[in-house]
């Protein structure tokens, strides 16, 4: 009997096997079915002629359209074919419909996104964009939909994974895309609770020697000059804030863009470099495109969810971003009777009960409920309302891609960004003419003495200069106005380190080109270590390895690189250093605020700062010196331990590597291992080739760094240069997923050329022909 049970069992167990593997057989051909069509010859209604998508052996589409409304239908298609998980997830998230398709876990994204309300005002925006703008947003949504209606369409594996399926995009999806991003460079405001509970912890003065003052030999982009303020009056405004230093971290190590002009380059014409620096997405954030009709050719960086090139080139300018971080949100604390409305949000949630939450709203903006939002509230005051300009109904930032890519010149694109609302952007420009410059547009409010908001800055004062008489404008998040500027825009600045690097690159050589300016883009020398090395190599390790690591260190040049120790070694005595400087002071409030704190940590061991050295929780007093040894001794004995004892075979690369997670499957056992894209990096957060990591996890791991890298040469456009992270595809079953991450963390471009045509498209390229669905 026993053997006979056995034998069943093994028989069952048997049949279950092959049950399973035939079901993965079937499920895996139908994951590989979900790859896109990218030749031959594909039917698509709402097209009103044939154009033409053509994949580079990169991936990057070429779109060729004889009119505007195919080019915008054709992008559609092409970012539907390729990422349309990722404009999946991006519209669900702010629309807080996460739970719908992730269930309990997203709850809190949910409402956190139903209370900021950006999905009902992305569907206010859209009827109040102009008639050119919104007939391109419907024949981009029209592209989108063609794919994903058409017979037997497929979707990409995490929608089968969930089994779930994609609803038809709307020109409103689009406008959510914008309001994303927007909102990924806000946070002042949510940040205003940390501040005050960080003075409460140390006080105003000790709070002002923390956060850090913006430095007085620290560039400025803009003079008084530059924005023609010399002889001019300027308005008498509200006293504001000296400049600081933002919250360091690795959410805030922003982007850098340079615009050099023909006296400062070896080609006779201007070189524009922009590498924005965003969190690592696996896809990335960006998708390469060119498009061509007969107007000309657009190239360079587009949002998926979206038909424009945001940063790019046409066949006469070109154009960068950096994030400006202007001060453009406020809570106010309030109480129910500043409460003007409420409406019952329902959340539906997967595997879960529905959730009903009331949304409130007030004269300035939503209600941040406390049981959802845990800010410490002052005397009187219920709850804080929001004020931000993210919810301005006309704003006109979703339709200024278009508007620059049809420039020609300066006054274009000066025009093209009036109704440029948020996030405000620091925009160098670039002309094949010859022209250089620079605009910051955005809505930025005026506050009165009490706080409140009165007006917002002109246009024509806001931050701007053309052709500057020292031949170049660089920014990098850093304060780009002089001291003197008669307008408030905030008093958080970051990024000195990397201004004073790429401003120290481009003054080391009267004339540059496309390499020099490459290797400034991708410079991984630590102007932090650069500064307090002398300092550092002074300290008195008592154990063998401390003494051995700091050895390595006398003759190190700064320079981060993978292939070495010393980057590893000099990561590690931070990390140890900063906790031994600081956690005294904040107790409660340090994991807060542990980061990579540059600016003070140089005043403190290279300024007037050395007394935060003393440990407050002692009697007796230490110093700087005092700190050094002990923290390389332990930094070393840690690292020891995973990296083994022989010191100088340490590799930075080997901990310290890009992590471009996927959403969600970065968080899901098994799967992460196959969604999540990982590639060794140089750099830290003070390079110009930035690759910063958190203080506050354990490891290295890159989680934010250039999203996006380009070189235009306005000699010849055909020349500039392109990166991205990771590839070009979504989909994570085919060769452009992850390609291009290992030449991304390499440091090397690729060129997107207009010159070729479907006819005579160059080898390894994929032609798909569209053609308008018979009626």
């Amino acid at each position: 009997m026993i053997k006979s049970v056995l034998r069943i069992g093994g028989i069952t167990v048997g049949l279950l096997v092959a049950a399973i593997t035939v079901f993965a057989l079937v499920f895996a051909n139908r994951l590989y079915a979900s790859l896109p069509q990218t030749s031959g010859t594909l039917e698509l209604a709402g097209l009103d002629a044939p154009a033409d998508i053509v994949r580079d052996r990169h991936g990057v589409p070429h779109i060729f359209a004889s009119n505007s409304h195919d080019a915008y239908f054709a992008l559609g298609t092409a970012h539907a074919q390729d990422r349309m998980w990722q404009m999946e997830i991006t519209r669900r998230a702010i629309r807080g419909r996460l739970a719908e398709f992730l269930g309990p876990d997203a709850l809190d994204t949910d409402i956190f996104f139903r209370t900021m309300g950006l999905a009902s005002i992305a569907e206010e925006t859209i009827g109040n964009l102009p008639a050119d703008v919104q007939a391109a947003l419907d024949a981009y949504s029209d592209g989108v939909n063609a794919v994903i209606t058409a017979p037997g369409y497929v979707a990409p594996p995490e929608y089968q994974i969930l089994m779930v399926a994609p609803e038809p995009w709307t020109p409103a999806d689009t406008v959510t895309v914008f309001k994303a991003i927007a909102l990924d460079l806000f946070g002042n405001a949510f940040q205003e609770p940390a501040r005050t509970a960080l003075e409460a912890a140390l006080g105003a003065e000790r709070t002002e020697e923390f956060i850090g003052r913006y430095p007085a030999d620290a560039p400025r982009s803009l003079s008084m000059a530059d924005l023609g303020l010399t002889d001019a009056p300027v308005p008498a405004t509200v006293a504001s804030p000296p400049p600081a230093i933002g919250p360091e971290d690795p959410g805030r190590d922003g982007s850098n863009n340079w615009v050099l002009a023909a006296s400062r380059t070896t080609t006779g014409a201007p070189i524009l470099a922009n590498d924005p620096h965003l969190g690592l997405r696996a896809p990335d954030i960006w998708y390469l495109a060119r498009v061509t009709t007969p107007q000309g050719s657009t190239v360079g960086a587009t949002l998926p969810g979206t038909p424009f090139v945001t940063l790019g080139r046409n066949d006469h300018i070109a154009w960068g971003f950096t994030n400006t971080g202007p001060d453009v949100g406020d809570l106010h604390p309030a109480t129910g009777a500043d409460v003007t409305g409420t409406r019952e949000e329902v959340i539906r949630v997967r595997f879960a009960d529905d959730v009903t939450i009331t949304r409130r709203e007030t004269a300035t903006g939503p209600v941040l409920d406390p049981e959802h939002f845990d800010y410490a509230l002052p005397d009187g005051a219920e709850f804080f309302a929001l004020q931000w300009m993210l919810d301005e109904p006309d704003d006109g930032t979703p339709g200024v891609g278009m508007a620059i890519s049809g420039g020609r010149g300066w006054d274009d694109f000066v025009d093209a960004v009036r109704s440029f609302v948020a996030p405000q952007q620091s925009m160098v420009f670039a002309a094949s003419d010859g022209d250089i410059g620079f605009y910051a547009p955005a809505r930025i409010p005026v506050r009165d003495a009490a706080g409140d908001w009165v007006s917002t800055i002109p246009f024509d004062a806001l931050p701007h200069t053309r052709n500057p008489e020292r031949g170049f404008i660089a920014t990098a998040n850093n304060m780009i106005v002089p001291d003197e500027y008669p307008y408030y825009l905030t008093n958080e600045w970051y990024g000195v380190s990397r201004i004073r690097r790429i401003y120290h690159g481009i003054e080391a050589q009267p004339r540059h080109d496309l390499d020099s300016l490459q290797a400034l883009q991708i410079d991984t020398v630590s102007d932090m270590a650069l500064r307090i090395l002398p300092v550092l190599r002074t300290a008195e390790p008592l154990t063998t390895a401390g003494q051995d690591a700091l050895a390595l260190l006398q003759d190190w040049d700064a320079d981060m690189a993978v292939d070495r120790p010393e980057p590893l070694i000099y990561s590690a005595w931070m990390v140890e250093l900063q906790r031994r400087v600081y956690a005294d002071e904040l107790g409660t409030q340090f994991n807060r605020w542990y980061a990579d704190r540059r600016v003070f940590m140089m005043d403190v061991l290279t300024g007037d700062l050395g007394h935060w050295c003393d440990n407050i929780l002692t009697d007796d007093v230490e110093t700087c010196h005092d700190l050094l040894g002990a923290s390389l001794d332990d930094a070393i004995a840690n690292t020891v331990a995973s990296q083994g004892r022989d010191i100088a075979s340490w590799q930075w690369g080997d901990v310290h590597y890009a992590r471009s997670d996927h959403t969600p499957f970065s968080s899901f056992p098994i799967l992460k291992d196959w969604f999540t894209i990982t590639t060794p990096v140089p750099g830290d957060g003070s390079t110009v080739n930035v690759a910063s990591f958190s203080f506050r996890q354990s490891g290295y791991a890159v989680t934010h760094g250039a999203s996006y890298r380009s070189l235009y040469d306005l000699s010849d456009l055909d020349n500039s240069r392109f990166m991205i992270t990771t590839g070009q595809s979504g989909n994570v079953l085919s060769r452009h997923y992850d390609d291009l991450a290992p030449l991304w963390g390499r440091g090397e471009y690729f060129q997107v050329r207009t010159d070729w045509t479907p006819e005579t498209m160059p080898d390894g390229a994929r032609r798909l022909r569209l053609q308008p669905a018979s009626p």
